[in-house]
């Protein structure tokens, strides 16, 4: 038992891992399935044994990745289910011949008709442009998907603990995930996009890195102006670094200025994605406005009571119609629910990683319980922010790093042995 102990310390929670991407996709056997898929989750039980027997939490971390982007990338033969990403080409190619993309209808597959507007700001263009290029823009979300995984791969390395491996499991194999990955819904990027930008910002404040910082402000921005729903989580990021002790030094001829951290990273970001939409709205500020903010959209005639959401359960439970009973009043307490939510998480606190994410996310899920409408797309959009907040506190915490415990650890070597010489500490650190 001692030794069976001792073969699994360290990748529990790869194990767990692996178990849960193969207990998620090993379905009915008679499902149809692309070939490499069924060979990639037959052979999930042999890495299992592996990583256990070998303590190689790097041998799990890279199958599920590999399992998680080959899988995207079997399933993007299958026609859209959703007409995001076709409007979003047809905005691109319009875009790139001189004309705005804001102010008109795309009718595209899979629904044609009378078509949908390019609903979300410019920086979404800016994303999709090198699939544009590549003339593969759905492509892009398995491009995502995949940046996701290795980002989560990257925490396992940083804090030097397998657990977020297991979350890897979940990321890669959850059918939703897969599924939005490839149905032609822009929401794996939007999430993707938010946990690159919170995961430098962390690691920025780890390291006390000042350009860190700065990249992580315009992944925000680029954040802000590719979906509107990722506001709340900006907000709550910029209130964490406003609470840190953390300031920047620039010196400027012989003159050293210093500044809070948050000022530079609130301007940066904000300052991108204003500047990434200033040209297209003044180019035509009311349609800009018409499409980016859904003014015309948010009358009950446009958009009926569907999806996840607190409207949908009384429609379905009590037949009880929100639109009928409240009407055009839906938006407005939608906004009320969500400025309540960001004024109590701010007022509690948002002093650790953890607490920033926890809030953005306890309000990102409140606007889309009250909205009107809320497609399960968007819940790709937050969640490899929830898979990063049980590990965003050691992430940030400049004393986990390894160079930290390596200090503290030559310290308490020479603590214990008062009389060692120089050139054997220097041993102790090497």
């Amino acid at each position: 038992m001692a030794r069976m102990k001792a073969s699994l310390s360290g990748s529990e929670g790869s194990i767990i891992g692996l178990a849960i991407a193969f207990f998620t996709l090993a379905g009915s056997q008679g499902e149809p399935r692309p070939i490499v898929v069924f060979g990639l989750i037959l052979i999930t039980p042999l890495v299992l044994l592996g990583t256990g027997l070998t303590r190689r939490p790097w041998l799990a971390a890279a199958y599920l990745i590999l399992l998680g982007v080959l899988t995207r990338a079997f399933y993007m033969d299958r026609p859209p289910d959703s007409d995001v990403l076709p409007v979003t080409h047809a905005a691109i190619d319009r875009m790139l011949r001189g004309n705005s993309p804001y102010g008109l209808m795309y009718s595209v597959p899979p629904f044609f008709g009378p078509g949908n507007p390019f609903a979300y700001p410019p920086g979404n263009l800016l994303y999709y442009l090198p699939g544009f290029l590549l003339d593969s823009v759905r492509s892009t979300e398995v491009f995502s998907s995949a940046v996701v995984l290795a980002g989560l791969a990257w925490v396992a390395w940083l804090i030097r603990s397998d657990w977020p491996v297991a979350t890897m499991g979940l990321y890669a194999a959850a059918p939703p995930l897969i599924l939005l990955a490839t149905d032609g819904s822009n929401d794996t990027s939007a999430g993707a996009l938010l946990f690159v930008s919170a995961l430098l910002l962390f690691l920025s404040k780890r390291r006390s890195n000042g350009w860190l910082l700065i990249a992580s402000a315009l992944l925000m921005g680029e954040t802000l102006a590719f979906k509107q729903y990722t506001l709340p989580f900006w907000l709550f990021l910029t209130a964490y670094v406003a609470a840190q002790p953390w300031r920047l030094s620039k010196g400027i001829y012989q003159r050293t200025f210093s500044i809070p951290a948050w000022i530079p990273y609130a301007i940066v970001s904000a300052g991108y994605a204003g500047a990434v939409s200033l040209p297209f709205f003044l180019t035509s500020p009311a349609t800009f406005l018409d499409d980016v903010v859904f003014v015309s959209r948010f009358s009950s005639s446009a958009l009926g009571i569907d999806g996840w959401n607190v409207w949908s359960f009384m429609l379905r439970w009590r037949g009880w119609n929100a639109d009928k009973a409240l009407g055009d009043s839906l938006v407005p307490i939608d906004l009320t629910v969500m400025g309540f939510a960001i004024v109590l998480g701010l007022l509690a606190g948002v002093g650790k990683p953890s607490r920033s994410l926890l809030f953005g996310a306890g309000a990102w899920f409140l606007v889309m319980l009250f909205a009107r409408w809320t497609t399960y797309a968007s819940f790709a959009g937050v969640a490899p922010i929830v898979l990063l907040i049980p590990f965003a506190d050691r992430l940030a915490d400049p004393s986990d790093s390894p160079e930290a415990q390596m200090t503290r650890q030559t310290t308490i070597a020479l603590e214990r042995h008062p009389t060692m010489p120089p050139s054997r500490g220097a041993a102790l650190r090497e």
